[in-house]
């Protein structure tokens, strides 16, 4: 359990704010190109955005591998009509599940653009 926390620890929080004050502009703040200094330290915001991060990428993969997975089925068919129709619908289930996280995420992303700008 105490590996799983450190794992979601180091996925979704900042590596880096030490030596951040309240009042101090001096400290190291890590971002999309690594640690800079002036930063501040971790907010609620930066949290939901780095959990939406990794939600994202881990539906993006889990998206894809349903799409090989039914392209494998549909290609090893030979003529079954029934594993043909199966990887069908999985490659259709998979794309219309990306449409739906990128549309979802398009709209969360919208949303914080116009509530903190």
């Amino acid at each position: 359990m105490s590996s799983l926390l450190t794992a979601l620890h180091t996925l979704f929080l900042q590596r880096a704010y030490a030596g951040c004050g309240i009042t101090d502009t001096n400290c190291l703040e890590v971002s999309n190109f690594g640690i800079e200094a002036g930063g501040s330290s971790l907010n609620i915001t930066q949290l939901f955005i780095n959990i939406q991060g990794g939600l994202f990428a881990v539906i993006m993969v889990i998206c894809t591998a349903i799409f090989i997975a039914g392209a494998f089925f549909f290609a090893i068919s030979a003529g079954d009509e029934q594993r043909k129709s199966l990887g069908k619908d999985l490659m259709v289930g998979a794309v219309i599940g990306l449409i739906i996280v990128v549309g979802a995420k398009a709209i969360v992303n919208l949303t914080f653009n116009f509530i903190y700008g």
